[in-house]
């Protein structure tokens, strides 16, 4: 008999596993993820057998024996975002992570992490940047742009502070060495030194300049078999240089076009050089060795820094291609995680798993970051470089639009180069003044600013300060193309940032640089114009409605068709829009009661972004403030993320987008992109039933996602006898349960059915989910 019921127990978990596997990449409800790049690294350490990585944004981690790739960062241990330096001290094993603010985290050999912000709280005014590590026994040595701090990093804490400057004043210190009598600092006025038998290394009356070298910037120092080795950086066009001292005399080793940008000292007794392109490892004796520009032949090596392990083999942080491992007996090897190419997120489509982000960037030749598209869980880049006749690359891309009919068509937005349109992820066309209706600056770009979809499939485009006062365009179905002119409404001051088009089909546009609305209807006859309407609301002139604030940031319309608005003194909502063409309509501000107060909800807030999830409910993204997830009627709280008490990489939020079918939120910021699994999917027309996570194992603690569910769904969960352990109702298309009782108490272990069914009954379905407690 025990057998029997264990091989049944053993079949029904297999088919739970089974339907399990297909959702692997998903995440729990209310878990985050990180969406940063990898790519770009800029510090190498190793330790333990494992390469310790930094990049621009993030750590990471690579196991030599397992080849394993761990990610390190704000979502799952780090306290703060932009390291600088990372460094392995041999002595106990601990990592320090440096942050370009002076924040530091130290890492353990339980991979526990810790964090001290002495710098980053302190009072010293002006940057804190942390340019170099060094270690000597347990204490690491901190070169920071105002001196030198201390960290004991066995007991955690700074020990002391080196103000070495004129009278005690700030030193921007690049690096620190020692030999068996003297410190050094290589600084931006020279090279000081002090005795290691100095009482108090924190009196500047103890420290004193090599003359020798003069008060040049001096980007690093080393001692390296038995050479004090420093280099200097130079604006001569002689370029950088090296020198060693031997015997009290300062010698020139080389002299190089190329900037340096460090040296460092190798296992194995070597010296190696990062210059701006390339790296150079010279012996003992300063003979040069190797002279590396490229990895094969092809790939230029754009090294911040680099380590040589046990093995002979050169591990380089390469601003381009991550973490390199490279010998020159074998192919080189390029290993990041897998992210977008840059942490430049501006502005985010997304339709299913689809996510399209681009960088954004209102000017013509700043930020050509690639356009980035994830899909099935991997992100794709595509370069800007391209030959385009006006700038030369794609930059400023501002908008991205994915064709809901065609979720291979992508367009994109761009404030240098016009319109650009992808399919299956090939660049097919870029339309600007000589190809298209869209019109240009004077002597200047095509400057795309929104990009909507209508639900016939037309693409409307506004251009913003256009030569022809033509700011609207619509390119149809069939490829062709119509502009509109509004005489004395629209012209070439206009500039547009954000559009949505809305149930009734109208095409509403936002110009912050006047603080107005551009309503128009073209009542679905594009070509003819005789039947269009416009209007355009707020400003100071505006008679038919005031809208508060001076500007308007975002908008978006929820599924009762009402057109909630961003500004710069919080919501503004339009419940009724039939009559905006009649000059009847309101603009209504949603009041809250907050601490026994009523107040203007977000009222003090800059409102830059607006998404409405699969159950109605509002997230609000701000300049300063982080997220806000409102109820349905933006009356009630759900949630409030803030950099401080959440994994969230800034407060300013730039953009958000939501899979409609996991509820993922995807947050925008300014310091990179990063997700929240949220609880409401969007409601389907029929039931198509899934439990995730199923089976629920016994560590699980998070909550139970039952997705795949009509609008306002009766969600009934009973055990194997028919008794009722929890009711809900659903939000949107998911209901979610935390594993518990209506009475607080976790389940048992066991099969229990789950019963769903309409708000009026008409359907109806059931489950099953397994729980091994």
């Amino acid at each position: 008999m025990f057998s029997k019921v264990s091989k049944s127990l053993l079949i029904i978990l297999s088919i739970f596993l089974h339907l399990g596997n297909g959702f692997a990449q998903d995440i729990p409800i209310g878990t985050w993820r990180d969406h940063l790049p990898y790519a770009d690294a800029i510090s190498v350490s190793q330790g333990n057998n494992i390469i310790y990585c930094a990049t621009n944004s993030a750590v990471f981690t690579f196991n030599k024996t397992d080849n394993s790739i761990e990610r390190l960062n704000l979502v799952n241990g780090l306290s703060d975002i932009n390291p600088n330096k990372i460094k392995f001290n041999p002595y106990n094993g601990k990592v320090i992570i440096a942050y370009k603010n002076g924040n530091i985290d130290v890492l353990d050999i339980n991979k526990k992490i810790t964090n001290i912000p002495f710098i980053l709280t302190s009072s010293v005014v002006g940057s804190k940047k942390i340019n170099h590590i060094f270690i000597k026994n347990q204490f690491a040595y901190l070169s920071t742009d105002f001196g030198i701090v201390v960290l004991n990093t066995d007991k955690l804490e700074i020990t002391d502070t080196y103000f070495y400057g004129a009278l005690g004043s700030d030193m921007i210190t690049n690096s620190v060495t020692m030999d068996s009598q003297n410190i050094y600092a290589a600084s931006t006025q020279g090279v000081y030194f002090a005795s290691l038998t100095s009482n108090n290394l924190a009196d500047f009356n103890n420290w004193s300049l090599l003359t020798d070298l003069g008060s040049v910037n001096y980007s690093s120092i080393v001692f390296f078999s038995n050479l004090l080795i420093a280099s200097s950086n130079s604006t001569t066009s002689l370029g950088d240089s090296i020198y060693f001292n031997l015997n009290g005399v300062w010698q020139l080793v080389t002299s190089v076009g190329d900037d340096i940008e460090n040296i460092e000292v190798l296992s194995g007794n070597r010296l190696v050089v990062n210059k701006l392109y390339g790296t150079e490892i010279f012996d003992e004796n300063l003979v040069l060795l190797q002279q590396l520009y490229t990895y094969n032949g092809s790939i230029p090596i754009v090294s911040n820094e680099v380590v040589l392990d046990n093995e002979n083999i050169l591990w380089f942080a390469d601003n381009f291609k991550g973490l390199v491992k490279f010998s020159t007996n074998n192919s080189p090897s390029f290993i990041a995680p897998d992210g977008p190419s840059t942490s430049s997120s501006f502005a985010l489509d997304m339709i299913g798993d689809d996510l399209w982000m681009v960088s954004g960037g209102y000017a013509q030749q700043i930020n050509q970051n690639n356009l980035n598209h994830r899909k099935n869980g991997s992100w794709s880049k595509f370069p800007t470089f391209i030959n385009n006749p006006l700038s030369g690359v794609l930059a400023g891309l501002v908008e991205v639009a994915i064709n809901p009919k065609n979720t291979s068509q992508v367009f994109v937005g761009s404030w240098s180069a016009g319109l650009i349109e992808y399919n299956n992820d090939n660049l097919v066309q870029v339309y600007n003044a000589q190809n298209s209706p869209l019109d240009s600056v004077f002597f200047g770009p095509t400057q795309v600013g929104t990009v909507n979809f209508d639900e016939q499939g037309n693409l409307w485009v506004t251009t913003s300060f256009p030569n022809n006062n033509k700011a609207l365009h619509v390119k149809k179905t069939d490829n062709t193309w119509f502009s509109y002119e509004f005489t004395g409404i629209t012209g070439s001051n206009n500039f547009f940032t954000d559009a949505i088009i809305d149930k009734n089909g109208y095409k509403w546009f936002l110009d912050p640089s006047e603080g107005v609305i551009f309503v128009f209807d073209d009542n679905k006859t594009i070509s003819n114009t005789s039947d269009d309407r416009i209007v355009k609301l707020g400003g100071p002139s505006d008679l038919i409605v005031e809208i508060p604030g001076s500007n308007i940031l975002s908008i978006a319309e929820d599924h009762d068709g009402e057109i909630w608005l961003g500004t710069d003194e919080g919501i503004v909502v339009f419940f009724s829009t039939g009559g905006v063409f009649n000059n009847e309509i309101t603009a209504n501000q949603i009041f809250v009661e907050q601490d026994g107060n009523v107040e203007i909800l977000l009222g003090t807030e800059v409102v830059t972004a607006i998404k409405i999830d699969g159950a109605n409910r509002k997230w609000f993204g701000t300049q300063n403030s982080g997220v806000f997830l409102m109820d349905e009627n933006g009356t009630k709280e759900i949630s409030h993320f803030t950099k401080e008490n959440s994994p969230l990489f800034s407060n300013n939020i730039l953009d958000i987008a939501i899979n409609d079918i996991t509820g993922e939120v995807f947050f925008a910021t300014d310091k990179g992109l990063v997700s929240y699994k949220g609880t409401a999917t969007n409601p389907l027309d029929d039931y198509s039933l899934f439990i995730y996570p199923n089976p629920v194992k016994p560590d699980f603690n998070g909550t139970i996602a039952i997705r795949g569910l009509v609008e306002k769904s009766n969600v009934k969960i009973a055990d194997i006898n028919g008794n009722i352990v929890y009711e809900t109702t659903s939000l949107g298309g998911q209901a979610i349960w935390d594993g518990k009782t209506i009475e607080g108490e976790k389940v048992t272990s066991g099969v229990y059915m789950v019963f769903v069914n309409s708000e009026d009954g008409s359907q109806k379905k059931a489950g099953k989910i397994l729980f091994l407690n």
